[in-house]
């Protein structure tokens, strides 16, 4: 036996949904919007932990540096100005390489690797490097620090001979200019030649000390924290490139008696072995004789003599 049902009752079932299947949708949708915050908040939480750990670390690091760099006034980098601010005329070539020499603070060095993957591969570095205290005369000779924790003291203990670049640009003299860095008027030498480490004790073991110390004040904590030992490049071949026309080969001579500066005395070879300089024993006046007494390990290599 059927139930029949009003017509007017049946239109109102369909269009009015119970009132408790609406409470359960809105019940569903806060849940919904609680998890979504939940989620979000936890990867903020996240982010400020990793943020957190990452200025602790940083923190460290700084504080480690602190310890090992000297306090800052003792370890800040000035230029090392000449007298004569421009350098010389790009036809004198022995004189710009000793002008250049005498401005840098630093050289890019070349050496032929000892790394498995690339052993005999040329290899490059940038290594602090003086020719004389600061303020003090040119001595045209290199002095420069080396560690065996480095590639590149690794590569020389190998093989010494080597190859330093140094460019006009290291201040950016050529860029405040516009010039180019790799343009030939802005100059540059290479100076090859075999690194020689210096014996402590020695004259100019000394002098080369002094003037890294004076150049690179933090070069005095080199030494103890990673055994650091001082060396000079014993030079074969000078290139200058400092106009168009392809670079200019310098002799070993006419380098070492370039004038670069009004401070440095007339002979710079005389200046740069003034630890082991000949000495005149005898002057007889009657027959315009000289005797010039020379040790046998000396490293003079020319004497210019005048009559």
């Amino acid at each position: 036996m059927s139930t029949s049902v009003p017509f007017d009752k049946l239109i109102y079932q369909r269009l009015d949904p119970p009132p408790q299947q609406q409470h359960l949708g809105s019940v569903g949708h806060l849940i919904r919007m609680l998890r979504f915050c939940g989620i979000f908040f936890g990867i903020l939480l996240v982010l400020v932990v990793l943020s957190g750990i990452e200025t602790r670390s940083q923190y460290r690091v700084d504080e480690g540096f602190d310890a090992f760099l000297p306090d800052g006034a003792g370890n800040e980098v000035t230029g090392n100005e000449l007298t004569e601010s421009s350098p010389p005329p790009y036809t004198e070539y022995a004189k710009m390489a000793r002008y250049l020499v005498h401005k840098a603070e630093w050289v890019s060095m070349g050496s032929l690797s000892t790394v498995e993957a690339i052993k005999g591969y040329p290899m490059v570095n940038i290594i602090a490097a003086a020719d004389s205290a600061r303020d003090a005369p040119s001595t045209g000779t290199l002095y420069f620090y080396l560690t065996m924790l480095d590639y590149t003291a690794q590569d020389l203990k190998k093989d010494n001979r080597l190859t330093v670049l140094l460019s006009m640009d290291q201040d950016l003299e050529c860029s405040k200019k516009g010039i180019d860095p790799m343009e030939p008027t802005c100059a540059r030498i290479m100076i090859s030649g075999r690194a020689v480490r210096l014996e402590e004790g020695t004259d100019e073991f000394t002098f080369g000390k002094n003037a890294m110390f004076s150049r690179h004040p933090a070069a005095k904590h080199w030494l103890d924290e990673h055994n650091f030992f001082l060396c000079k490049l014993d030079i074969v071949q000078i290139a200058v490139l400092d106009y168009y026309g392809g670079p200019h080969y310098v002799t070993v001579e006419e380098y070492m008696n370039a004038n670069p500066d009004t401070r440095s005395a007339k002979s710079q070879l005389a200046q740069r072995d003034a630890f082991d300089a000949p000495q005149v024993i005898s002057n007889s006046d009657s027959d315009r004789t000289i005797t010039i007494k020379i040790k046998k390990d000396s490293p003079v290599r020319h004497i210019n003599l005048e009559v």
